[in-house]
């Protein structure tokens, strides 16, 4: 056996331990404490941490050790959170030397591992390897810490799952079990004074520290104060994603280029965020009572925001941009040269009510980020790509397919309808980010009107939007066509049989003679009224 060997961790669940409750201070505890278990592995192992951090770590430990290592990490999360679990594995065996295959894993990781023995430069197969022994442990049982809660005692008024134990040290106090005081706590506390203000949660200093002098803005309490100065209290949850960075680490040749890229991805993604919310909150900083938005997580290329949700669409658009350009920069430079493609990221955003669970607003913003990815993913051309879901009345529901086949109408003889044109790729999303600005300039009256229209489908919608323009005055008739025009370009007018005026449908052909009707008009109404939810909207214009 090898004297040192790489050892793999992975946090269980984690945005269901950070989510758990829809406590603002909750939830940036349960980051800190996550937080605070990386700090402690980069500070016991040292040189031996290759990466570590958004929940996933790697070491290199004598093999001897190796086991000892597991437990002690595992009994450190268990101590330090209370209730989250990690997954543990390492290189059992010669990670170079071929041996009998029943004496290694079978499936795909013993494969993997057993074609890095027949290469000098193997670093990139191990990794896979590791990565295919985390995929195959994560389908074993594991156990967790168990709470018992007796049916005659009070249960968390947070969590509602085990036994109260304590208040939390507010007005309007809630009682709280074991879990929820520690994270409570955690989250309440490790304040530091920056600029004159106390800032809680390492992601929102270190932004503050970067910015915060030229703002005056108060770090909210709770996500009541996060959304107090919007002129509606909805929050957008906003979570992006690297996309296909395993394939992009598997490149590294060694042990020390993992470690640069990863080092390079981590930076770059937290300069593209911290960029992006000084550029599109800047104005509310320095005007508003409280910061709009809160930083959860940037880890490695994995990025959560909470945010009013007038701000969600425009962040996530300057997000993905500044992080192409940055991460792609700095890779040049780790690789040696051009990347052969480029790197690119996703992002979800789901929206409801500030009242709204978080925990099922995490997992909608999850499932709004997949159906992102398989955008990117079906780009012939390398292209980020997003997407997002409003719920503007509160619905039991936590994936996002659901939801969306709310905006297929009935299918009318061989064609479908279909009223929303997302996801977008970056380039169609900041094309469309400047047409919401036009849109939002429309009186409330006209914009309710024609999401109406759209729902009774192509033909009587067109008649009735063709009808409103012409009743407007020459100017504003300009721009209305103009920003029609502009979304319909958005998603293309090489229709089936001749085109619409206005051109607010687009006929696609989808293959087998199906030809599918989209409009990108029904995604800009509803940007366009999160949008004046902001506390700097412009006044829209009088209807004619």
């Amino acid at each position: 056996m090898a004297d040192r060997v790489y050892l793999f961790g992975d946090v269980d669940e984690i945005k269901e331990f950070v989510f758990e409750t829809s406590s603002l201070p909750q939830v940036r505890g349960g980051s800190r404490l996550l937080q605070d278990c990386e700090a402690e592995i980069r500070s016991r192992y040292g040189d031996g941490v290759v990466y570590c951090a958004g929940g996933t770590f790697l070491l290199k430990v004598p093999a001897v050790s190796a086991e000892t290592v597991k437990a002690e990490l595992e009994r450190l999360y268990r101590e330090r959170t209370l209730s989250a679990t990690v997954t543990i594995v390492w290189e059992e065996g010669s990670p170079v030397e071929p041996g009998p295959a029943g004496q290694l894993l079978d499936r795909w990781a013993g494969r993997l591992q057993r074609a890095a023995a027949g290469h000098d430069d193997s670093f990139g197969l191990r990794m896979a390897a590791l990565a295919a022994r985390m995929r195959e442990a994560k389908t074993m049982p594991r156990s967790a810490p168990f709470f018992e809660a007796w049916p005659f005692g009070r249960r968390c008024q947070r969590c509602g799952k085990r036994m109260a134990v304590s208040r939390e040290p507010v007005e309007d106090a809630r009682w709280l079990c074991l879990v929820c005081q520690h994270r409570d706590r955690a989250g309440r506390g490790g304040r530091e004074r920056i600029y004159g203000q106390d800032v809680r949660g390492r992601f929102n200093q270190c932004f503050w520290h970067r910015y915060g002098q030229e703002f005056s803005a108060q770090q909210p309490e709770d996500l009541g104060s996060l959304v107090a100065g919007a002129r509606r209290d909805y929050l957008a949850f906003l979570y992006a994603d690297g996309n296909d960075i395993g394939r992009l680490l598997q490149r590294a040749r060694n042990e020390g280029q993992y470690k640069a890229i990863s080092d390079a991805l981590t930076e770059a993604t937290r300069d593209a965020l911290y960029d992006a919310l000084k550029e599109t909150c800047g104005a509310a900083l320095r005007d508003q009572e409280y910061w709009p938005f809160d930083i959860v997580n940037v880890g490695g290329d994995d990025v959560i925001v909470l945010a009013q949700a007038g701000y969600a669409w425009d962040l996530a658009v300057r997000f993905l941009k500044g992080f192409e350009e940055k991460v792609n920069g700095r890779l040049s430079g780790v690789l040696g040269g051009p990347l052969p493609g480029k790197v690119t990221a996703s992002c979800g955003i789901a929206i409801a009510d500030a009242r709204y669970p978080l925990r099922y607003l995490e997992r909608l913003a999850t499932s709004v980020l997949k159906t992102a990815k398989d955008l990117a993913k079906a780009e012939p051309t390398s292209s980020s790509a997003l997407s997002f879901l409003w719920l503007p009345t509160p619905v039991a529901v936590d994936t996002a397919e659901a939801l969306l086949s709310g905006y297929r109408l009935v299918t009318i003889g061989k064609s479908s309808v279909t009223l929303a044109a997302r996801p977008y790729t970056l380039e169609q999303a900041s094309r469309l980010s400047e047409l919401v600005r036009e849109v939002v300039l429309w009186p409330r009256g006209l914009r309710q009107r024609w999401a109406e229209a759209l729902l009774a489908g192509v033909m009587p919608s067109t008649a009735l939007i063709a009808y409103d323009i012409a009743r407007q005055n020459p100017a504003r008739q300009g721009r209305l066509q103009r920003t029609i025009r502009g979304l319909a370009d958005l998603i293309g007018r090489d229709g089936v049989g001749s085109s619409l005026e206005p051109p607010v449908w687009a006929s696609i052909d989808a293959g087998g003679g199906q030809p599918t009707w989209k409009t990108a008009l029904f995604d800009a109404l509803e940007l366009a009224e999160l949008y004046s939810t902001r506390p700097d909207a412009p006044a829209e214009e009088d209807e004619q």
